[in-house]
């Protein structure tokens, strides 16, 4: 039975946290990474080069958008640090028994700079998964069911990395760029709701319908979508946690899990874990395409 291993770098930020709160801003970043994450260097650095690779100063993103609100959301930081603990376990015995994971996870909380509540990616050269308390908590991501929900969705991540390595998908170079990141998202949303979860972390507005809000506007996204990559406009709106359309974030990953799902009525998700660059673009845009025919969104396709 592959096993899971829980690195909780909270207690360490607490300590930090209360002899920094007071400092410049900037002493409290170089604490950041110099005092707190000092036992675990790999944190910081995957987080920096993660903003470096965007062309994106990090003490800029952590100065405007993350120290100036960690005092206040410090309550809510740990309690989704506690959902968290008591999630994992949960969301990997799902994933076992339904997704035939097989490898195991190391999972690591921390507090990070907001490149994400969630990032499934490696740590220490294993699979891993590391969650931001500071993007869960700007979110109110917590509670039981959002927590369930996000480690799922990271682990479907994981799952979906292992088939294409077994697949040998990317031999030729992994795909990047809009469909890739739509297939990507979609893949792991699609999952969720195999696993009994809602999205229900997608939704930064608590109360909201976010599910119902994007079926009813399907159609309507598509186009958008469509257009935005058409024009090479940005994409964050669709898939960043800190833009939104009409109000709600992350529309982008409910219209991946829609591409996906209208696959699996002629492929497994296994046959659709495998498929190379060519067939992600040319499946997702006929996908995208046929979701705003139906609503009439946007005319036939010229032939």
């Amino acid at each position: 039975m592959p096993t899971y291993e829980v690195l909780d770098t909270f207690p360490a930020f607490r300590r930090f946290w209360g002899s920094a709160r007071g400092l410049p801003i900037r002493r409290q970043l170089d604490g950041w990474r110099d005092d707190y994450l000092q036992p675990w260097p790999e944190l910081a650095k995957k987080q920096i080069a993660n903003y470096a690779d965007e062309g994106i100063d990090w003490r800029r993103i952590a100065r405007d958008r993350v120290f100036p609100t960690l005092d206040e959301r410090l309550p809510t930081m740990e309690r989704v640090r506690d959902q968290l603990r008591r999630a994992i376990p949960v969301a990997v015995r799902r994933c076992r028994e339904k997704l035939g994971m097989s490898f195991p996870v190391t999972f690591v909380i921390h507090v990070g700079i907001g490149c994400g509540a969630g990032w499934a990616t490696t740590f220490r050269g294993n699979s891993a998964v590391l969650f931001g308390v500071e993007n869960a908590a700007e979110h109110e991501w917590s509670d039981r069911e959002t927590a369930v929900a996000l480690v799922e969705h990271e682990l479907a991540h994981l799952v979906h990395d292992d088939w294409r390595r077994r697949a040998r998908a990317d031999a030729r170079g992994s795909p990047t760029g809009l469909w890739w990141q739509l297939y990507e998202e979609g893949f792991a949303t699609r999952c969720e709701f195999l696993l009994g979860t809602i999205g229900l972390h997608h939704s930064t507005r608590r109360g909201r319908d976010w599910v119902g809000w994007c079926r009813e506007n399907r159609g309507r996204l598509a186009a958008r979508l469509l257009r935005a990559a058409q024009s090479k406009r940005s994409l964050r709106r669709f898939f960043g946690s800190w833009y939104d359309v009409d109000g709600y974030t992350e529309t982008g990953y409910f219209l991946g899990s829609e591409v996906i799902r209208d696959w699996e009525s002629r492929f497994t998700l296994r046959q659709i874990a495998g498929w190379n660059a060519r067939e992600i673009r040319s499946r997702g845009r006929a996908s995208l395409r046929r979701f705003a025919q139906e609503s009439g969104a946007v005319g036939p396709a010229k032939t």
